[in-house]
């Protein structure tokens, strides 16, 4: 039985969301945005579904932790951030063996991974991270920063899109980041619901896909 179901994918994330609802909001929208740039590479609906999957999946490990870290609001001690570094291999543990294509499973296990080999759990860098990850893990990124959490306030669409431009390379794929900048603002605003809705590709060349990115790098940060 495959897992990419919406009827399954909802029964999981309703388990999720029974613990930790903000988890799952988080996992819907991240799924909607990692859709709208899947779609600026023109990926096959197989392709697409996958990445849809395991974005509505990647914080599966998270069901597993206390409540009181993640919605501590303050700083973590080093004790709790390794707790929940642990989120992605148990999530990965969750989800492994109940039909989910291999991206999807990539996802869950390598979101927090970064483009410089710098993250967590494997050190995976560049090329050795699936394009749906790359995809995932800036759309992970872009609504954690506009969403109101614990700690901190949300930023507004503009900032984010700044902050995501400056750690193109570092932290992530900067094709993956230029994608994100290339979408029209309506795209970037959150939709819980997101199923089987194809956008439009936007035609956007390489060439002003960079110029994007150095436009938003340069862009202050309020």
């Amino acid at each position: 039985m495959l897992l990419a179901r919406a009827a399954d994918l909802d029964t999981l994330l309703d388990a999720v969301g029974a613990r930790h609802p903000a988890v799952a909001a988080h996992g819907r929208r991240v799924a909607a945005y990692a859709v709208r740039l899947a779609t600026q590479f023109g990926l096959a609906p197989q392709a697409v579904d996958a990445i849809r999957t395991g974005a509505l999946l990647h914080d599966i490990g998270k069901i597993h932790l206390p409540a009181d870290i993640l919605l501590k609001p303050g700083r973590l001690t080093d004790h709790e951030w390794t707790e929940v570094q642990t989120h992605p291999e148990i999530g990965y543990a969750l989800v492994d063996g109940m039909g989910l294509a291999p991206a999807a499973r990539d996802i869950v296990l390598c979101h927090h991974e970064r483009h410089d080999g710098t993250g967590y759990p494997l050190r995976l860098s560049g090329s050795s991270l699936d394009w749906a990850v790359r995809l995932v893990s800036v759309a992970d990124a872009f609504d954690a920063l506009t969403s109101h959490r614990p700690y901190r306030a949300a930023v507004s669409i503009d900032v984010a899109r700044s902050v995501l431009a400056r750690e193109a390379g570092s932290r992530f794929c900067p094709w993956a980041v230029s994608a994100l900048l290339s979408l029209p603002r309506e795209l970037l605003k959150p939709a819980a619901h997101d199923r089987g809705i194809s956008y439009q590709l936007d035609g956007c060349p390489p060439q002003a896909a960079a110029f994007a990115t150095r436009t938003w790098q340069a862009a202050p940060v309020h």
